[in-house]
């Protein structure tokens, strides 16, 4: 889970109460404590709110909560006279561009660092690494309108990020971490640049930014391009970049954005409209509230309740369905105020036998010195798929998904896991996790579920040994299991480094070494082996 530092005598006074109100409150806004130092707090926040990416949208958020500012927020947007042109080749690479101005900022160090800590939680997030969409955050003042995104070859040369000298974009690819780790994303070419009227490089999405926009603490004025291969990801992400910098101080312009064919003004701020239906809510939260009282709850929430609608900020992604509403309700009344209620009944409740089973599966795997995830159910083609090279045709797609990011139902524990290791790639070695969850698979009848035990360890010397041994521990100390290992090829495991596990001639799993070209999609810079068992057939062996 992505983490914030907030630090407490900024904080307090952007949220306008003492530190004791705030800390006592943040987990009534969805956010994890980590810990509290004696100058600042970290704080956990779930990637489905990125606006939580820094302390102006968790400010934002808690002062809806103790009433200081309630309702929907106001973001004034007037037009920049900034002009991007768009390159008609790019149509096959990445093809939408979504751009903003924030000027009258004054940036301090803490700003940045919120802002650079935010960019990179919406590229893993969001952005699927980047895949989906890329950030890019420059000086204004530097530069000269207008300006293009366009395609170059691979010998266009201009000076990086960080760099003194010009260097080619086949350069840049071959010999830095950024090039090696995100230029796969752009295939064979060909290459986006964005340049200003006097050829000046803004950008080369998604890879790295220029080294004449850099952003320092004396910028006065910015301008946001988000490139994406999805234009409705890169709308959204430039809707919590752009409100986080009217947060900040900035005035917001818009920019046009000229396609072949069309134009186009960004940001779009207009509010969302959601239907807002009570008897819902009442039934969903199991209280007898007023419309009035809904309607208050939801402006605590930094909404803005309209008859039989409900109007909510572009930067809240998050809200999809009329259940999402009757959440927000609960958020804005406070979980707190909400007291426990039993259902009478005549029967004693009992655990589940599965429940219990899956409980202790759980605990022996943390008793091995694992570390337990929890990633998402439904998740993205390009990490179930593309990473693995596996075959098309095969995946459980979500009709109508409201995000690439969530549009297919996950059929394998392992490449969740992964993208879980990619996001802790700055974590000391070993890594051992684990996770038990749901995964789906098609049936002559819809869709089947089962729960799935996946285990991945990662160091320099992981081995098909290793992850042998914590699966036969694994087995051994759950009832007594006897399996066998049986050679074979697996879509995630390396050939000649997998096996089946069987017992009772039935398949109960794999067992290898994770795929080098795997190991490498992810961004991985040591082996990984591991395994994955299907928990459901096991425990149907056992009874």
């Amino acid at each position: 889970m992505p983490v914030v530092r907030l630090y407490t005598a900024r904080f307090a006074k952007m949220v306008g109460a003492d530190r004791r109100s705030i800390i006592d409150r943040l987990p009534y806004i969805g956010l994890d404590i980590e810990s509290v130092e004696k100058d600042s707090v970290r704080v956990e926040y779930s990637p489905n709110r990125p606006d939580f990416g820094t302390d102006f949208g968790i400010a934002r958020a808690l002062r809806g909560l103790l009433g200081k500012e309630v309702g929907l927020p106001s973001f004034p947007v007037s037009p920049s006279g900034i002009a991007v042109s768009v390159d008609r080749r790019l149509s096959s690479v990445r093809p939408y561009i979504a751009c903003a101005v924030a000027t009258g900022l004054r940036l301090d160090d803490e700003d940045i660092r919120q802002l650079i800590s935010l960019q990179e939680d919406l590229h893993n997030g969001l952005g699927r690494r980047r895949r989906a969409a890329a950030i890019g955050i420059h000086d204004l003042d530097a530069v000269k309108p207008p300006f293009s995104y366009r395609a170059v070859d691979p010998s266009f040369a201009f000076v990086p990020l960080g760099g003194k000298e010009p260097s080619t974009v086949s350069t840049i690819l071959a010999r830095t971490d950024e090039g090696r780790l995100y230029g796969p994303a752009l295939g064979g070419g060909p290459y986006p640049v964005i340049s200003d009227s006097r050829g000046a490089v803004l950008s080369f999405p998604p890879i790295i930014n220029g080294e004449a926009t850099k952003v320092t603490s004396k910028t006065r004025s910015l301008f946001i391009d988000v490139t994406s291969t999805d234009e409705k990801t890169g709308d959204g992400v430039l809707a919590v970049v752009a409100t986080t910098l009217a947060e900040a101080g900035g005035r917001l312009g818009t920019v046009s954005v000229k396609y072949p064919g069309r134009r186009k003004v960004t940001p779009d701020l207009a509010p969302i409209r959601l239907p807002l239906d009570g008897e819902l809510v009442r039934s969903v939260l199991g209280m007898d509230l007023s419309a009035a009282e809904i309607s208050k709850s939801l402006r605590r929430s930094r909404l803005g309740p309209k008859g039989r609608s409900v109007l909510a900020p572009k930067y809240r992604l998050d809200l999809m369905h009329p259940v999402d509403i009757a959440e927000e309700v609960a958020l804005g009344y406070g979980f707190d105020r909400i007291g426990p209620t039993y259902p009478a009944s005549k029967q004693p409740g009992s655990f589940n036998r599965f429940e219990e089973y899956l409980d202790s599966a759980s605990t022996v795997m943390a008793g091995m010195g694992m570390t337990e995830l929890m990633t998402y159910e439904l998740t993205d083609r390009e990490s179930l798929y593309g990473s693995f090279q596996r075959p098309d045709g095969d995946e459980i797609r979500v009709k109508d998904p409201k995000s690439l990011e969530h549009s297919v139902l996950r059929d394998a524990l392992v490449p969740p896991m992964m993208s879980a290791l990619h996001s802790n790639i700055r974590s000391d070695y070993p890594q051992r996790v684990f996770e038990i969850g749901r995964v789906y698979a098609r049936a002559k009848e819809g869709v089947s579920e089962t729960m799935h035990l996946g285990c991945l360890v990662a160091h320099s010397h992981s081995t098909f040994t290793e992850a042998k041994m914590y699966l036969e521990s694994f087995c051994s100390t759950m009832g007594g299991v006897e399996v066998s290992a049986r050679a074979g090829e697996h879509w995630a495991f390396a050939p000649g480094r997998c096996a089946f596990i069987e017992a009772d001639g039935a398949s109960l799993g794999q067992v290898g070494e994770l795929r080098p070209e795997a190991i490498s999609a992810f961004g991985l810079g040591v082996p990984v082996a591991g395994f994955e068992l299907d928990l459901s057939r096991i425990y149907e062996q056992l009874k």
